[in-house]
């Protein structure tokens, strides 16, 4: 088995071996090591484990093709060797196994190994390799528990591979300025702060922001010196989000001393459907500036706040999300590494985008803090009312956690449904009753 990649995410790792072939005397293709007797391991692969193979001819009648006659084959046993992490309490570690041009002859999709552990070498699954088919490949997984905590280096993405290597040539590293709001006012949102980013780093994830970043306004808006060019939009009245937005008060006053006085741009929200379907960008224009600046365009984001398009950016460049818990949770901020943003808001935003891998993580941040406490306060949001996705999870949640306090504040919510305060939740309130009443039954 020659190793020919290995891609590391943040559970695990998988690595990609080709089985080594050459001529036989019949001018077919088979293994280069038949013949040689026991386990025949591969290098070091991720964090100490290896693999081995043991490759054996079979008989002639074992694999015939599509004519009826018979081809040359061999039995392919494919084992884990946990070799240098053999001592390591890392839990069960599962192993899944993707193969092309081998026949499985003892189906296994997942393979779980202890450790700590004193064994040698354990036999995962065995495959057949006939000699009429192409060099087989097998990509191997290693995943560890969820459990650990782990939290696993990975190579650069060759699009940033690319833009570091032009980086080496003179080319600047960002070629886009974007405004977004970071605060909110009594009446509008205000306080637009600029993010900078590459454009060849943000396409490619989905159709829709692909579209923002070419078909809305790229080729319209002018090439502007990026660091002299301030926005003249200074506030946004149509903001369309609620409270648990990423958007700063303006008695926040500690928060706004500690960031830079910049010139105003649009929006973020959480707010109605209708406005909610596209994300709001306007490019704008200007003079060419001086020599030797920094060019690209400006784009004023009319509808996404400040922390939360820094937070996408990050997470195109890096994978990487932090989620800040919801307001109704009542619990500060952890530390941790890069920018920190609302899970709704991202939610909203990934819904926007069509970032489909970002929305459920969105997703799951919100129902992984909600709780007993907080959950009549966020099933009966405008938030929730928006999407029927969230709204499903958290009625559920709420008819199967059902007490006598979340009895009292249904009742209190109803009349104020009734009244129309809350027009938007009356759907939310049938949907409660609804399973309420089946689970009576």
């Amino acid at each position: 088995m020659e190793k020919v990649g290995e891609i590391w995410t943040p559970t695990g790792v998988k690595t990609t071996f080709k089985l080594s072939m050459e001529p036989s005397t019949s001018q077919t293709l088979r293994p280069a090591h038949v013949g040689v007797p026991g386990l025949q391991h591969t290098g070091i692969c991720g964090f100490g484990w290896r693999f081995a193979s043991v490759v054996t001819a079979q008989s002639a009648a074992t694999v015939v093709d599509d004519a009826g006659n018979n081809v040359e084959s061999f039995q392919v046993q494919l084992h884990f060797d946990a070799h240098l992490i053999r001592s390591a309490s890392y839990g069960t570690l599962t192993l899944t196994v993707e193969v092309e041009n081998l026949i499985s002859s003892n189906p296994l999709p997942n393979f779980r190994s202890d450790l700590p552990r004193n064994a040698g070498a354990q036999l995962l699954t065995s495959y057949v390799y006939a000699t009429t088919a192409p060099q087989p490949l097998l990509s191997i997984t290693v995943t560890f528990p969820t459990s650990l905590g782990l939290s696993l280096p990975h190579p650069l993405e060759s699009r940033m591979e690319t833009v570091l290597e032009e980086t080496l040539s003179g080319r600047e590293l960002v070629d886009i300025k974007f405004y977004a709001f970071s605060r909110r006012g009594t009446e509008c949102v205000t306080r637009p702060l600029p993010l900078f980013a590459r454009r060849d780093l943000l396409r490619g994830f989905s159709d829709d922001l692909d579209a923002l970043l070419t078909q809305q306004g790229f080729a319209e808006s002018s090439v502007v010196d990026l660091d002299s060019y301030e926005s003249k939009d200074t506030s946004f009245d149509d903001f369309g989000y609620d409270s648990d937005s990423d958007l700063d008060s303006e008695e926040d006053e500690e928060d706004a001393r500690m960031r830079p006085a910049i010139e105003p741009t649009p929006q973020e929200g959480e707010g109605n459907a209708a406005q909610d379907a596209k994300l709001q960008v306007v490019p704008v224009s200007g003079p060419l500036v001086r020599q030797g600046a920094r060019m690209g365009r400006v784009f004023v984001l009319k509808d996404t706040a400040y922390k939360t398009w820094k937070a996408l950016l990050y997470y195109l460049y890096t994978r990487g999300i932090n989620f800040r818990p919801l307001k109704s949770e009542g619990l500060q901020e952890g530390t941790c590494i890069g920018p920190v943003c609302s899970p709704k808001s991202m939610y909203r935003l990934a819904d926007k985008l069509g970032l489909e891998e970002l929305r459920g993580l969105a997703l799951e941040s919100i129902s992984s803090r909600l709780t007993e406490r907080n959950i009549l306060q966020e099933v009966f949001s405008s938030f929730t009312s928006t999407y029927p996705v969230i709204q499903e999870l958290e009625v559920r949640f709420l008819t199967s956690n059902f007490s006598e306090k979340a009895s009292e504040g249904l009742k209190e919510m109803t009349e104020k449904i009734c009244q129309g305060e809350k027009p938007y939740c009356a759907e939310t309130l049938f949907r409660i009753l609804h399973e309420l009443s089946g689970k009576s039954k």
